[in-house]
């Protein structure tokens, strides 16, 4: 799925789940390699067995503990915290959409409530830039534990530096949209 229909679906979603407690909810990022369920952190790669961190930074592979360093281990918390990181922008943007978007159902045409939306829009484009930011944490740290673990080397190729360049791109496009709307208002 890519960054704008992800976005999209963020606030559909937001709009139907606005107040709800959405902390327990999935997480899924590239195209459902990375997935955060149950507290853990599960890497699906075409062809690999599943290999899941949790948040101390122990690592399983086909439901088998791997044994790794001190090191490895803070490296798998670092990644396991970006994931959730994205977690939790995700649900601060859901948030945030359906808000905006039922602002917008009970006050359609009104001045104030178009400049709410406008800021709501920049807000949600500086959380999907945090969003990259974080996506890109996770691939720094993926590098470094492919390099650094034999055992996480399949799992070392998920996010790719063009998904992470992508994302920036869409993000601040998104970013500009939202200030070009706002300066034509202007």
């Amino acid at each position: 799925m890519n960054h704008k229909s992800w976005l999209g679906a963020v606030l559909v979603c937001g709009t139907l789940i606005a107040g709800c407690d959405v902390m327990d909810a999935d997480t899924t990022m590239m195209n459902g390699a990375i997935v955060l369920k149950d507290k853990h952190v599960v890497l699906s790669p075409a062809d690999q067995p599943k290999a899941a961190i949790d948040a101390s930074g122990n690592l399983t592979i086909d439901d088998k503990a791997v044994s790794v360093t001190p090191a490895q281990q803070a490296l798998l918390m670092a990644y396991y915290m970006n994931v959730v990181d994205v977690h939790n922008i995700g649900i601060k943007m859901a948030k945030a959409g359906g808000k905006v978007a039922l602002q917008a159902l009970a006050h359609t045409g009104t001045a104030s409530k178009e400049d709410k939306a406008k800021g709501a829009a920049q807000e949600l484009a500086d959380m999907s830039l945090d969003i990259c930011k974080d996506t890109a944490g996770i691939k720094t740290v993926q590098d470094q534990l492919g390099a650094q673990l034999p055992a996480f080397k399949p799992y070392a190729n998920i996010v790719s530096n063009a998904s992470v360049d992508s994302c920036v791109n869409e993000a601040k496009d998104d970013s500009k949209d939202a200030a070009n709307k706002d300066a034509a208002k202007n």
